[in-house]
């Protein structure tokens, strides 16, 4: 009878110990996802930046694409296209988490 019950406690043991291994890798879920979510709104942030430094306001939020068309410099038009690709792509992936 012995040998039975040191059989069921080792089981209970490594069931409780999987457990426990579930939850660590639960947290550590949620805790990347918390990170990439941060990246990812940094990431935004510098784009948006850079895109109010380039079009000098922030006019492009309500207008979207077109207020590039007015910008002088093709230059400027390049590097607005760039971070306004950036952003998008950033929202997107975000729509997707």
């Amino acid at each position: 009878m012995k040998k039975k019950r040191d059989y069921l406690f080792n089981i209970a043991i490594l069931d409780l110990f999987s457990i426990f291994v579930l939850y660590i890798l639960l947290i550590m879920s949620v805790s990347k996802s918390k990170n990439l979510e941060r990246k990812l709104d940094n990431f935004a942030k510098e784009a948006k930046n850079e895109l109010n430094n380039v079009c000098g306001s922030s006019l492009w939020e309500s207008l979207g694409f077109v207020f590039f068309d007015q910008l002088e410099d093709s230059e400027k038009i390049a590097k607005a296209n760039f971070y306004y690709g950036q952003l998008q792509i950033i929202n997107e992936i975000k729509f997707s988490i």
